[in-house]
Order: C-alpha cells, then structure tokens, then sequence
C-alpha cells in the first residue's frame, strides 16, 4: 500500500491557481463582511456568521452560501500553511489590490527565480492542506 502515491505537480499547481484565482470572485459574491480579516502573522480570521441559523447537514441553497463555504474551506487550508507560505498566497492571489509577480517579489526580498521555486512550493502545500488533499492529482 502506497500512503504517499506521485503527484502530478503540474496539474496541480493548475488546480490550486484555478481556485486561488477565483477567490476574490468568491469575496464579491459572499460579501465584503465574509472576506477573512488578515492578522499581522498572516493568520486569516473569519468574521461569524450572519445570524442565520441552520442545520449543519441542510445543503447551501444560493450561490452566496456556496461561495460562504468555498471561503472557509480555503481559509482552513491557508491556516494550515507556514507564515511564508502564506504571505505569498495572499500577496499572489487573496490581496484585494492586484500585484505584480515583480512587485510581490520585490518586496518580499527574493529574487526571480526563488520567488517562483517558493510559489510552486506554497501552491503544492496548499493543495495537501486543502480538504485533507482534495485538490492532489496523482501521477
């Protein structure tokens, strides 16, 4: 039994950059008040809930309840994450002002090709993190 299989790196880095990219959509969606608050440890915290109560096993009913969800999954797994690596995902992917590739490693004091051996690195540990290895494809 093999615990740890090859992963397909390539795909998915696509896979992780397919749902990072789409996070800012979600924060639109859900609403600015569902947008997690960023510590000075680039810990997120989420806000709570709307006051909505509802049984955990009822399924998301709208579009906003479904990005709600989507937020708190990638949350959770930027949590997960080391402090480095998730200054990275956020300057990348979650800031809400856009940032260049050159502006992020600039400021973050790396050179070009760190900045990217990093970002693949921060991707792949996202994609473990992230419900438990969902976003993994196997070789």
């Amino acid at each position: 039994m093999i615990v740890f299989p090859e992963i397909d790196r390539k795909q998915t880095k696509k896979k992780v950059q397919a749902l990072l990219t789409n996070y800012r959509s979600l924060v639109r969606i859900a609403g600015e008040r569902h947008a997690p608050k960023l510590t000075a440890a680039y810990t997120f915290e989420m806000s709570e809930a709307t006051g909505i109560i509802r049984q955990r096993t009822e399924p998301p009913l709208n579009r906003k309840e479904l990005a709600e969800a989507e937020l708190k999954k990638i949350i959770d797994a930027l949590n997960q994450l080391e402090a480095e690596d998730r200054q990275l995902l956020y300057d990348k992917y979650i800031d809400h002002n856009f940032t260049t590739n050159i502006a992020i490693y600039m400021k973050l004091h790396m050179s070009e090709s760190k900045f990217y051996r990093e970002l693949d690195r921060a991707l792949i540990c996202f994609a473990e993190a992230y419900q438990n290895g969902e976003l993994l494809i196997e070789k």
